[in-house]
């Protein structure tokens, strides 16, 4: 008798070791996967500058097919993110409170999303590039190609257009675009 209740106690505490074993074994592959993942796709603040790091102001106009279909000005767009956004009513002005912080992020926090591809409205709706529309980006009224990745500086005036609008179309924009006071430096 005690020989199998002996028996049954060591099996029982190798059963439960092997259970251990296991819950150590799951918790390190979940790690280890949760590093992996972060390391091929760190997130876009990685490289961000504290809040407070910068006060940058610039001007932003979109359009898509010469049109202005988002109102910025809206609350569902007004200072979603700390770092960078529109504020006090103003969907014109774009504030950008740390360094490092991109127009990615910027439409990021708005549940938009915008690359060099497509523009994605927070409903959903995608315009993208194809053979009779293109989306175009403009800092300066320079084009530019960095798209999501530019972080804006003091002063620039920004510029998103899609659809096949012509040279006098988009300077049409520009000049709506160059009637914005921005405000610059710290304050």
């Amino acid at each position: 008798m005690r020989k199998d209740r002996a028996s049954k106690l060591v099996k029982k505490k190798r059963k439960g070791l092997f259970i251990a074993i296991g819950i150590i074994v799951a918790i390190a592959v979940v790690i280890s996967l949760l590093v992996y993942n972060y390391i091929q796709n760190p997130p876009r603040s990685l490289g961000f500058g504290a809040l407070g790091s910068a006060h940058e102001h610039a001007a932003l106009k979109f359009f898509i097919n010469n049109e202005e279909p988002i109102d910025f000005s809206l609350p569902s767009y007004q200072t979603k993110s700390k770092l960078i956004h529109f504020e006090d009513d103003n969907g014109l002005i774009v504030h950008r409170h740390a360094t490092g912080v991109d127009l990615g992020f910027l439409f990021e926090s708005i549940d938009m999303k915008f690359d060099d591809q497509c523009i994605t409205l927070d409903n959903g709706t995608s315009y993208c590039n194809n053979a009779d529309k293109t989306l175009k980006f403009f800092v300066n009224k320079v084009s530019n190609d960095i798209y999501d990745n530019y972080v804006l500086n003091d002063g620039d005036k920004i510029l998103i257009t899609y659809g096949n609008e012509t040279e006098e179309q988009i300077e049409s924009q520009f000049n709506i675009l160059n009637l914005v006071d921005i405000p610059t430096g710290q304050l």
